[in-house]
């Protein structure tokens, strides 16, 4: 996010120090908390700022992206039964039961993956995570584990309803549960809680997105490519209470974010800078 901050910036700086005079405000924002809530954006816009449109610098690897697809993270409290380790066949351990419902989640993405569709995500397999990533269980080396909580995230597809599809998500939880001697009996506690993103679209073919598209294929002599991102982005409050219609274009790969070692190719940063200043002249008509 730091090199797309950077190419805005600079973009900005370049037009600026050219001395042009622009018909029109140009509004950077600097969002904090984008990572937890994207509560800053939404900040920005209840306090009344709008713009005719915008472009979020988020990491496209430089492809132009209308869409962007929404987040929802859960979960997932499994309870067995106590006993004492000596004794341990008289419990139902925690852990067992918890591995068997990140199996149910991992069947669920593949079901997922298989019947979504959208034009802007061919590849469905990247655009659609349902899984487990974190799993905790037991207390300690030598108890027995009594409770298992499972924490997840499952993303959604632009025209998805969030609300189906966490009402799916328990729907299927619990339908393996039922298949399950303890379970069935003692089901799991699901909850939806912490991070929440909707998905968000713009038409492909909004003026923004085409000058955009346009701005690229002049800096680089090569053809834009339209995808949709394969995270969710703030563009969900712009585009949806901001009456600010935003497409997604900046440096980085997106396959890189929260990687471990994250980083950006500095000519993508330099070519960001290129066509965000040149979409700001155009988009913007410099007075007189």
């Amino acid at each position: 996010m730091k090199s797309g901050v950077a190419a805005m910036t600079m973009a900005v700086k370049a037009v600026m120090d050219l001395g042009i005079k622009l018909r029109g405000d140009v509004l950077l924002e600097y969002t904090v908390d984008e990572e937890i809530t994207g509560h800053g954006t939404l900040a920005c816009i209840l306090r009344g700022y709008r713009a005719d449109a915008g472009i979020s610098c988020e990491t496209s690897g430089l492809c132009v992206q209308p869409a962007s697809i929404g987040r929802i993270w859960f979960e997932i409290l499994v309870k067995g039964k106590p006993a004492g380790i000596q004794h341990r066949w008289e419990g139902v351990n925690a852990i067992e039961k918890g591995y068997g419902i990140v199996e149910a989640v991992s069947r669920l993405e593949q079901i997922r993956v298989a019947e979504l569709h959208h034009p802007l995500y061919p590849n469905n397999m990247s655009a659609l995570p349902c899984m487990v990533g974190a799993f905790h269980a037991g207390q300690y080396a030598s108890a027995f584990p009594d409770t298992c909580l499972l924490k997840g995230s499952i993303a959604t597809l632009p025209g998805e309803s969030s609300q189906e599809v966490k009402r799916g998500f328990v729907e299927h939880i619990m339908s393996y549960c039922k298949t399950d001697p303890w379970l069935k009996d003692h089901p799991p506690e699901i909850k939806f809680v912490g991070y929440f993103a909707e998905p968000s679209e713009i038409p492909a073919d909004h003026p923004i997105v085409r000058l955009v598209a346009d701005k690229f294929s002049h800096v680089t002599g090569s053809e834009a490519v339209l995808t949709g991102r394969e995270g969710a982005a703030d563009t969900r409050f712009l585009s949806t209470f901001g009456q600010t219609p935003t497409v997604i274009f900046g440096p980085g790969p997106t396959l890189q974010m929260h990687a471990t070692d994250e980083w950006v190719p500095v000519d993508d940063v330099v070519t960001a800078v290129k066509v965000l200043a040149l979409t700001t002249l155009e988009w913007c008509t410099p007075s007189g």
